[in-house]
């Protein structure tokens, strides 16, 4: 069982986990995407404007302890993000995206720091945005 390990300043402030902002510029897709192919979960959904499908969307999704927020506000001129996301059983959810026969380039788990250990799979999503998965294990992760 790996040990909780308590990291408080000594300044009487601490840290949490950060969440990625990406773009999303077509709401069909990123669900598609984002649900249906990469297995996410929509926890939140919000409109400024919620009587109308018109305005943008922003909603928070995640998976395990991986949460992401897509901005449907972003323009096709916005700067695209690269996000690391750990996974322990990298292997199994490459296979798992690999069975699903998707009409997405087929990922594979490669070594990109030529040390014989395959630990990344590479992402792109429909928006330009780069996803890496990478191989967190008990060990201490990469």
């Amino acid at each position: 069982m790996q040990q909780e390990i308590e990291k408080k300043s000594t300044h009487g402030y601490q840290f949490e986990s950060s969440i990625p902002v990406l773009r999303m510029l077509d709401e069909a897709r990123a669900k598609a995407f984002y649900i249906d192919y990469l297995g996410f979960e929509i926890d939140w959904e919000h409109r400024f404007e919620a009587a109308t499908t018109n305005s943008p969307l922003y909603m928070q999704i995640h998976q395990g302890d991986a949460v992401i927020h897509l901005n449907g506000h972003a323009e096709q001129d916005a700067s695209t993000s690269e996000v690391r996301i750990p996974v322990r059983g990298l292997e199994d959810y490459c296979a798992y995206l690999r069975a699903k026969n998707a009409d997405y380039p087929k990922p594979s788990v490669v070594d990109p720091r030529y040390k014989g250990t395959n630990t990344d799979m590479n992402i792109f999503d429909p928006f330009d945005n780069y996803l890496v998965f990478w191989a967190f294990e008990d060990s201490g992760g990469a």
